[in-house]
């Protein structure tokens, strides 16, 4: 280990986040240099790199420990990079709560021409110090997910209007549509849906056929699925009869 990796771990000690632009500049080496020393410094456990930059292992831990069944999977990573290579520069796009959502945020291009718009604490903490303009949303912090609702929160998405919206689901069900488990995500969901030009729905092909507790939307408000090859013919064809566009991951 070198003396700059020594002192990006003693950065990290004190703020818990560093930024690769930020570390680039402060040593005096190239961006390549520096995802060089987070690459070797998170294959030793020292740190977990994001978007654009590395966080303490243990900050990440803490917040993904708030996650009820976190589960890191290639599986939803490939899913999040399917769906993130929808996003083009000088787009506005919002990213929901949720973990498939979350490796959206993790696979959009470093371009400071996109904005993102979320309610997550996971996916405002990985984009943090990207050069991606960012709108962390304000209101109560749900105590089943590290994310923020309640009327303040949905007056102002009221305000707003986003290009593409990306969210994940509880259920659903290629007739009826998507679910949420917990009713008051739900209603902030129908909020995000009626601010979006194109609604994408990112998840695991074995959520169809499973209705939550209730319903966010119907089949016919959604643009696009992205999910993995598992999905039913059945399902595929019922969900491009409603005008839903189909993508499978990997």
């Amino acid at each position: 280990m070198n003396t700059r990796q020594l002192a990006i771990l003693d950065l990290l000690k004190e703020n818990d986040l560093v930024s690769m632009r930020v570390l680039a500049a402060r040593f005096g080496v190239s961006e390549m240099t520096i995802r060089r020393d987070l690459a070797m410094l998170e294959s030793e456990g020292l740190l977990v790199r994001t978007h654009g930059g590395a966080v303490s292992a243990g900050k990440l831990r803490f917040l993904q420990s708030a996650i009820p069944n976190y589960e890191a999977s290639p599986l939803k990573g490939a899913i999040g990079a399917a769906a993130a290579r929808l996003v083009t520069p000088g787009q506005t796009v919002m990213i929901d709560t949720g973990t498939t959502a979350m490796e959206v945020a993790r696979h959009l291009p470093q371009d400071e021409e996109i904005t993102v718009i979320t309610t997550s604490l996971c996916v405002a903490q990985e984009l943090y110090g990207s050069p991606i303009r960012l709108l962390l949303l304000g209101g109560f912090l749900r105590r089943e997910f590290p994310s923020t609702y309640g009327p303040l929160t949905e007056n102002t998405l009221g305000h707003l209007h986003v290009d593409m919206l990306f969210m994940g689901c509880d259920g659903a069900d290629s007739t009826d549509g998507f679910y949420s488990s917990d009713l008051h995500v739900a209603n902030q969901e129908q909020s995000m849906i009626r601010i979006a030009e194109r609604v994408v729905v990112v998840t695991a092909s074995r959520k169809f056929g499973h209705r939550a507790f209730s319903r966010y939307a119907r089949v016919p408000e959604v643009h696009a699925v992205v999910t993995d090859a598992g999905l039913s013919a059945e399902d595929r064809a019922k969900l491009e009869e409603q005008g839903v566009h189909i993508i499978i991951a990997g």
